[in-house]
């Protein structure tokens, strides 16, 4: 009987670390959005796919998201995009469901967009994604995307942008716009996107 009870409490302690450890809920409380926005610095810097799709929804980052849960060189492009993203909140409004944060990144408008006016003079669309499968294409191209990041200088400027915050089921969710998805990228998102554009990237 004592071995049963034992276990018993073994087993809710486990819960109940396992609970205090699971991160921020789905209330909107200012203690679970900072900590959702920190969640989503981290994750954006490691480039934590999970994390990503539990806790950011952003078109263009999903499309990025698919590929890196397959091609480990997507996950690196990212960690490379987001390794220098600093984001620090300047406003919580609770009642409107928004959080606003001012973020800092290098300055990667132009070496992104550079990357992607070189691939579409040189592929058609319908090449170029048969080439995103293709481990060594991306061995040679994002190794060499991911260098030019790295020598990338930092923005002068921090950006403000305010998010929209959405309830799932079991916790906040920042909306990423076109403005978000280019503040915390350094530009690298829209400048893609801008070339690729006609296209629907």
């Amino acid at each position: 009987m004592k071995k049963a009870v034992g276990l018993l409490l073994c087993a809710v302690m486990i819960c109940l670390s396992l609970t205090a450890c699971s991160g921020p809920n789905a209330d909107m409380t200012e203690e679970n959005i900072t900590e959702t926005v920190e969640t989503v610095e981290t994750a954006l810097k490691e480039f934590d796919t999970e994390s990503l799709n539990k806790y950011v929804d952003s078109p263009t980052l999903s499309v990025i998201l698919g590929y890196a849960e397959k091609h480990e060189q997507f996950a690196e492009l990212g960690r490379a995009i987001f390794g220098n993203l600093e984001m620090e909140i300047s406003n919580i409004d609770i009642n409107n469901k928004t959080v606003t944060v001012c973020v800092s990144n290098k300055n990667l408008a132009e070496t992104a967009g550079a990357f992607a006016q070189n691939l579409k003079s040189e592929y058609s669309t319908f090449q170029l994604l048969s080439k995103l499968s293709d481990d060594l294409f991306l061995d040679t191209n994002l190794k060499q995307l991911c260098e030019d990041i790295e020598n990338a200088e930092m923005l002068p400027d921090a950006v403000e942008m305010t998010l929209n915050i959405e309830q799932d089921k079991k916790n906040l969710v920042l909306s990423f716009n076109d403005d978000a998805e280019n503040a915390v990228s350094g530009g690298a998102l829209s400048a893609i996107k801008g070339i690729y554009s006609n296209n629907n990237f």
